[in-house]
């Protein structure tokens, strides 16, 4: 039997990872076929919580 989740994981920056399949136990990339990063979704709190970038030096 394999084991696989059907949500999809939702790897984010500032946060630990989550799944949109409320019974998942195990947020381990290999249990997903789905996976997406926070930055594609509108209303992560990574976000608005990212630092800016400063100025740099030439």
């Amino acid at each position: 039997m394999l084991d696989a989740c059907h949500g999809t994981l939702i790897m984010h920056e500032l946060y630990p990872a989550e799944c949109t399949d409320e019974t998942c136990d195990e947020l381990s990339e290999v249990r997903h076929a789905l996976i997406i990063g926070c930055d594609e979704l509108d209303d992560c709190g990574c976000r608005g919580e990212r630092p800016q970038e400063l100025p740099r030096a030439s």
